[in-house]
């Protein structure tokens, strides 16, 4: 009786965890993440004084601008349902274009912070702290 239970708790514990999110969760995770975000730190570095390098996010889509030129350009998809919350930016323009860049991220405020594994790697990052790529962003004009 016990062990039936545990098998239950379990179950029901690792369905909780795969659940796929709400309709309604994914559209306010993507309607946080809209507009544009201006690069404060890259991999732990201040970004470079007079050095303008953002995100914009607009409905799915999402554009890198470095001093004025689009980098890359691209589709994002969010789940708030993994903890922490995943990203997947699907590469279409650019250097990486035609890649998958896994990654993780967290609003706060006025602050978005992104984990990324290399474009192309299939393992996303575990915690932040496991991403080859680390920014952080503070909201800006869109």
């Amino acid at each position: 009786m016990l062990r039936a239970l545990a098998l239950s708790l379990l179950v029901l514990f690792q369905t909780a965890q795969t659940a796929p999110p709400s309709a309604d969760a994914v559209k306010k995770a993507v309607d946080q993440i809209q507009g544009t975000w201006q690069i404060v730190t890259f991999n732990g570095q201040d970004a470079p004084a007079g050095v303008d390098v953002h995100l914009t996010f607009t409905g799915d889509k999402y554009e890198q601008w470095a001093n004025g030129t689009v980098e890359e350009r691209g589709t994002f998809k969010v789940n708030p349902a993994t903890k922490p919350a995943s990203i997947d930016l699907s590469i279409a323009e650019g250097s990486d274009a035609g890649k998958l860049q896994l990654g993780l991220y967290e609003i706060n405020g006025e602050t978005l912070s992104i984990s990324f594994s290399a474009p192309g790697d299939p393992v996303r990052p575990k915690t932040p702290a496991d991403g080859v790529i680390n920014v952080v962003l503070k909201k800006g004009k869109s």
